[in-house]
């Protein structure tokens, strides 16, 4: 039975580095099977249907096509809509006037909650972070650029980790 996914790849089109056309990737993701398959920007946010059914297995099997047929593997998330859903209404900050600076970090492994401690030390007046579920929520209320500790997140997090800001998730989840 096939089923529809979200993959967010991390550090694609990023500053020059990671390029990766979304057409020529999208032609690909089909040749190789994925059905259905739409992008948002070109940042790596992807959605489409396919027969894997094991969230981890599908993110392999992208950054592996992506390895084959563009070069590099970047790394990837996948997560049905449903648990982007549930991801967005767990947001401890609904305060969070200005979408674009909420920040949803998603991961697949867990929180160093030492470092995480340590990193709380950084931020300016204002700025919180806050673990749950397989996302580590930040709301840096003067926007992600002013941050002392959005470079330092992805190092207290094990696993795959990539960010999204509120915007691009439910423009993401309206695609799925």
């Amino acid at each position: 039975m096939s089923m529809r996914w979200i993959v967010l790849l991390r550090g694609v089109n990023v500053g020059g580095h990671g390029k990766l056309p979304m057409k020529p990737l999208k032609s690909a993701l089909e040749t190789a099977g994925a059905q259905d398959v739409a992008t948002y920007i070109q940042s790596g946010n992807l959605v489409f249907t396919h027969d894997l059914d094991n969230a981890r297995n599908l993110a392999d099997w992208t950054s592996d096509l992506i390895a084959a047929e563009f070069g590099h593997r970047p790394p990837a998330l996948a997560l049905t809509a449903e648990a982007l859903r549930n991801v967005i209404a767990a947001n401890p900050f609904p305060q969070a006037a200005e979408p674009k600076f909420m920040t949803f970090h998603l991961f697949d492994g867990t929180v160093d909650m030492t470092r995480l401690t340590a990193i709380r030390t950084n931020a300016y007046d204002g700025e919180e972070i806050a673990p749950g579920d397989g996302c580590l929520y930040h709301w840096p209320p003067r926007g992600i650029g002013k941050s002392k500790i959005a470079q330092k997140i992805p190092a207290a997090i094990s696993g795959v980790t990539t960010a999204r800001n509120l915007n691009t998730l439910r423009a993401v989840l309206d695609l799925a």
